[in-house]
């Protein structure tokens, strides 16, 4: 479960966990350029995102409050059962039920990017028909992310159809709103292009009263990422574009000291850069909850 309420100024900013799970593809597979003996000091300081051979990875959502607005982020993988990862079931819901969050409530779905573990939640199935699980947000993803995943070689190369489930059927009913800008959600909240990664990923800059928050989706897979920004994954689109996109970042969160808020670290997923040996790594924050 999602612990974490953290004030940046006058945003709250809440931690959601749809699940965390052992992911079944081998280290190799999933970061094929990365020799084994590499992880070793990896699975020193993060012990938590590995299960053997396996990495482990939270499926994390985040909850902001701005100006009156809610804005969920991302939704997970769904209600599942997921069959590639084991048959897991999505939480975010009950999640959403603890935090005393009505679905009907929320304002904006902000979808960092078209990855099947980050929309799941988009949609529910009412007698057979896809319907907004939040009835009455708009949903929000880059144009480039919308062309690439419609594209047939990428709509038709999931065992699920999810384009067609949790994102076409918004479309169709006129909630699905596409960007391909820096894009005010509030006017603290600020959706910056970080592209690679998939060709439209977004992240989101939270800023108030002189404090500053990024939530980055999947720029950074694993905190290994942050000490070698070089390491690509299998799911990244572009690995050159997604290396720089993190060299930019890290850059930018380490001059200022900005607080890194990660989808897939342990939850919360909220931490900083530190420097160990001229070499950075990712700190976990102490968060009070």
């Amino acid at each position: 479960m999602g612990n974490m309420r953290m004030m940046i100024g006058d945003v709250e900013i809440l931690a959601l966990s749809d699940m965390n799970v052992t992911y079944p593809i081998t280290l190799d597979d999933l970061w094929p350029d990365v020799p084994e003996q590499k992880w070793e000091i990896f699975r020193e300081l993060y012990p938590e995102t590995f299960d053997g051979l396996y990495m482990r990875l939270e499926i994390g959502c985040y909850l902001i409050r701005s100006e009156g607005q809610i804005i969920l982020v991302d939704t997970g993988y769904g209600p599942g059962p997921i069959d590639h990862i084991g048959g897991y079931r999505g939480q975010l819901m009950s999640e959403l039920s603890s935090k005393k969050v009505d679905p009907a409530e929320v304002d904006v779905v902000f979808i960092s990017h078209l990855h099947y573990d980050h929309v799941g939640w988009n949609t529910v199935n009412k007698d057979g028909v896809w319907t907004p699980t939040f009835p009455n947000a708009k949903y929000i993803a880059h144009q480039a992310d919308l062309e690439h995943f419609q594209k047939p070689e990428f709509r038709f190369s999931s065992d699920v159809p999810y384009i067609s489930r949790y994102i076409e059927p918004l479309q169709n009913l006129g909630v699905f709103e596409t960007v391909n800008k820096e894009t005010n959600i509030t006017r603290n909240i600020k959706a910056i292009h970080t592209p690679g990664h998939t060709p439209g990923h977004m992240s989101l800059m939270v800023s108030s009263l002189g404090q500053t928050a990024l939530i980055q989706g999947d720029a950074f897979v694993h905190p290994s990422q942050i000490t070698n920004e070089e390491w690509n994954s299998l799911f990244d689109t572009d690995p050159n574009m997604a290396t720089d996109t993190r060299r930019k970042l890290l850059g930018m969160v380490e001059a200022d000291n900005i607080p890194i808020i990660s989808c897939h670290f342990e939850t919360p997923g909220v931490g900083y850069i530190v420097r160990y040996q001229g070499k950075r790594y990712w700190k976990a924050a102490e968060i009070k909850y």
